[in-house]
């Protein structure tokens, strides 16, 4: 009876994990698709009437793109969860606590994403008041900046929690953990630099290496919980 129940539990707990891993994919591509194809970004320097026809044009875009980031939010979540359950309850192994360091990382990553999805939602419910005041549009733009690094500090949380984790209790690949910390150390420049690259100074390489490494890191992340989710 009692073997029937662990087994029982290890099919779920590896569904779960396989659950997370299929998640980040479809939040991957989510994402993918919206910044490449969906979404563009406004013209340099337009005026007024560019800006006009740019927030008028981009509106229903735009809206695709907020309904949509949600979902991605969701997908989140799911692999956060699967990846705590591979890196701190599959083997034995002190790890829970950078599990939990990842978990907190995850939800400081979410709720700073659905802050940016609001005020961009904001600035496009107020097309009229915005198109007509290019200092107001262009200061939240510029804070959408400020909280897209923000983003990239806390998914380095998110990264360093499982990460460690996953090292010592040897639940995901040394190579995958030690990518992850590479993650981690450009992303905690980039927050600390956060003034170079507001002004597209010389500190955006590390923006530029954090947001491709952690995109690379999700996916490999994804892969690996798809193909090894019960051992």
């Amino acid at each position: 009876m009692n073997n029937a129940a662990t087994k029982k539990d290890g099919q779920g707990q590896a569904g779960l994990i396989r659950l997370g891993g299929l998640a980040i994919i479809l939040g991957l591509a989510i994402h993918v698709i919206l910044n490449s194809v969906v979404k563009t970004f406004p013209p340099e320097n337009p005026t007024v009437t560019e800006l006009q026809a740019y927030l008028s044009n981009e509106a229903g875009a735009w809206a695709i793109v907020h309904g949509f980031r949600y979902i991605a939010f969701t997908c989140i979540v799911l692999f956060a969860g699967g990846l705590f359950s591979r890196t701190c309850c599959t083997r034995t192994g002190s790890t829970t606590g950078w599990g939990v360091v990842g978990l907190l990382g995850t939800a400081m990553f979410v709720t700073n994403g659905m802050i940016t999805n609001g005020v961009e939602t904001l600035a496009f419910l107020n097309i009229s008041l915005l198109s007509e005041q290019q200092g107001l549009f262009w200061l939240l733009f510029r804070l959408t900046r400020v909280l897209f690094t923000a983003e990239i500090v806390t998914w380095s949380i998110l990264i360093l929690g499982f990460s460690v984790a996953g090292w010592r209790s040897a639940t995901i690949p040394r190579w995958l953990a030690a990518f992850g910390l590479l993650n981690v150390f450009a992303g905690l420049l980039s927050g600390c630099f956060i003034v170079s690259i507001l002004t597209e100074g010389w500190a955006t390489i590390f923006i530029d290496v954090a947001s491709l490494t952690g995109l690379v890191w999700f996916a490999c992340a994804g892969v690996y919980m798809l193909m090894r989710g019960e051992s």
